[in-house]
């Protein structure tokens, strides 16, 4: 039991040093404004129509690509530092134990991809606003879009799937996108972990910038392709065992947990041989 407190202190400390990073400023004002202005036609088609929308945009926003490929983008650039040590971690580690430190680094990441993913959904229902109504149903505007070509007319940049009304209440939809997100956040978290442990954050930023960009043109490229390219996951409308590439929802799930776990596994061991004190991989 100690020693889970102490891991949750060493996250709680590398996340009040967080709070005093300008990233935490910066990526979520950029990242509203910059959908703010990408809905705009959204919210002009629910001013021309006079109608209001109940609050669960948030699960088709990721079937814009490039929507997708900024969102993941946005939650990676608070992972380029990984695992997170400087001079002011040297005390922490000493006091702690640098196992422990590893996990309590590990649990930031995690608890990032969390917090992440709640700005995403709470940034979702206030860009609706003053053009919002509260229900448990999808509503009038959700069930048009999706049945007829709307979205296209007034060119709203995201599509919204019949495939995901027709099977999913709408609370159960943005829990299923919010726990995928969740995952694919931290996928790209121990991810960048590992490529900075062994070949450095240029190269890390690199690949894993290339594997959420990626996503914009995922539809040129072979099946297995999609298989590289987790930022394509969080889309419900795409996810099916039927589809071309065969990944459903379980599939995306149990991919992303045993990456994170081997990734986890192999940054561990890599930060467990490193020497700290020399900021040496």
């Amino acid at each position: 039991m100690k020693v889970f407190i102490k891991i949750i202190r060493i996250c709680q400390y590398q996340l009040r040093i967080l709070s005093r990073n300008y990233k935490i400023f910066t990526i979520p004002v950029c990242m509203t404004i910059f959908m703010w202005n990408a809905l705009n036609p959204f919210r002009n088609f629910l001013i021309s129509v006079n109608e209001k929308a109940t609050p669960f945009l948030f699960p088709f926003l990721f079937s814009n690509k490039y929507l997708a490929a900024l969102m993941f983008t946005g939650v990676v650039l608070f992972f380029i530092d990984a695992p997170f040590y400087d001079k002011h971690q040297l005390f922490v580690v000493m006091r702690s134990g640098k196992e422990k430190w590893i996990l309590g680094q590990a649990l930031y990441i995690v608890s990032v991809s969390v917090l992440y993913m709640i700005f995403l959904v709470i940034m979702s229902v206030i860009i609706l606003i003053p053009h919002i109504m509260f229900g448990k149903d999808w509503g009038r505007i959700w069930t048009t879009l999706a049945v007829t070509d709307a979205t296209y007319d007034m060119g709203t940049p995201f599509n919204v799937s019949g495939k995901i009304l027709f099977t999913y209440r709408p609370i159960q939809a943005i829990m299923i996108v919010f726990g995928l997100g969740i995952l694919i956040c931290a996928f790209y978290g121990f991810f960048m972990w590992c490529l900075n442990l062994f070949f450095g954050k240029i190269i890390s930023l690199s690949v894993t910038l290339a594997s959420i960009i990626l996503v914009i043109r995922i539809q040129y490229f072979p099946a297995w392709v999609m298989y590289v390219v987790p930022s394509a996951w969080a889309d419900l409308s795409v996810l099916s065992e039927y589809a071309f590439h065969k990944i459903s929802i379980f599939r995306a799930a149990i991919i992303l947990i045993l990456a994170i776990l081997c990734l986890g596994i192999i940054s561990f061991y890599k930060t467990l041989h490193s020497d700290i004190a020399r900021g040496e991989n």
